[in-house]
């Protein structure tokens, strides 16, 4: 059983998969599903403004992140997505995003209690809160997406989100797995972010060459993702290839302040 998190696990646990490797690499990915747009997609839309404050807050602007949560969540102030990731970057003094959170999955669970996405969300705020809860939450989900999976072994968002819920819960195969799936589907929505989610879980897994790959593939479908450019950059830096890794965090930074 787990015990209760301190802040700094509570922040970090939250993530999506929050992985440090070292003291170098570590890619701040959603912990419930990121939405995953075109670089022609229109810059009006609140799926386009969430995945900018997402590239700001992997890239470490997190001053600029806030500002683009805090416009996510004026037009929609029940988005639980950008609440909590605006958590992640307040960092200690989130507790008020994510009991906000919680309240929204809450009231859409009694509504659903079959909608994963609602669990996996759940889960998140009540990691960000520090709570020995948070597994159920992702475990719940889990079991809901494995009724469609079971149904439909072509359901690509669904191993998508089970994907998810595996990393939060820190099952690493299990998540590889569930990502090789939705690769294997051609799950468009959602390609190019497994691919730089694999890469992330592969480096944990210290196989960093393959991890590199992963990356490089992230970036050949989206060569404007600044979350692609960066997890290039913290694996070049893991393998020692820092003038590379340098080149690959600028590229990110440019990425992620140039589009606002």
């Amino acid at each position: 059983m787990k015990g209760r998190k301190s802040p700094k696990e509570a922040e970090e646990g939250a993530r999506l998969p929050g992985i440090i490797i070292g003291t170098n690499l570590a890619l701040a990915l959603l912990a419930i599903a990121i939405v995953c747009v075109s670089a022609t997609a229109q810059e009006d839309t609140a799926d386009y403004r969430l995945k900018k404050a997402y590239d700001l807050s992997a890239n470490g602007s997190h001053e600029e992140a806030l500002q683009a949560y805090d416009r996510v969540l004026q037009a929609d102030p029940g988005n639980y997505t950008a609440l909590i990731n605006k958590g992640h970057d307040l960092k200690f003094w989130a507790f008020e995003n994510y009991n906000k959170a919680l309240e929204i999955t809450n009231q859409i669970l009694e509504k659903n209690p079959q909608d994963a996405l609602a669990w996996q969300g759940k889960g998140a705020a009540l990691s960000g809160l520090g709570s020995d809860e948070d597994d159920k939450a992702y475990a719940r989900a889990i079991e809901i997406l494995d009724n469609y999976t079971k149904n439909n072994p072509e359901n690509a968002s669904a191993w998508w989100l089970k994907g998810e819920n595996y990393a939060n819960m820190h099952k690493v195969e299990e998540a590889l797995a569930a990502y090789d799936k939705v690769i294997e589907l051609n799950y468009t929505p959602r390609l190019e972010v497994a691919w730089v989610t694999k890469a992330v879980l592969l480096a944990e897994l210290q196989r960093f060459d393959e991890a590199l790959e992963a990356s490089e593939k992230a970036i050949e479908l989206s060569p404007k993702s600044a979350s692609a450019w960066s997890t290039k950059g913290n694996v070049l830096r893991e393998l020692g290839r820092e003038d590379e890794a340098d080149a690959a965090s600028a590229r990110a930074k440019e990425l992620g302040l140039g589009h606002q």
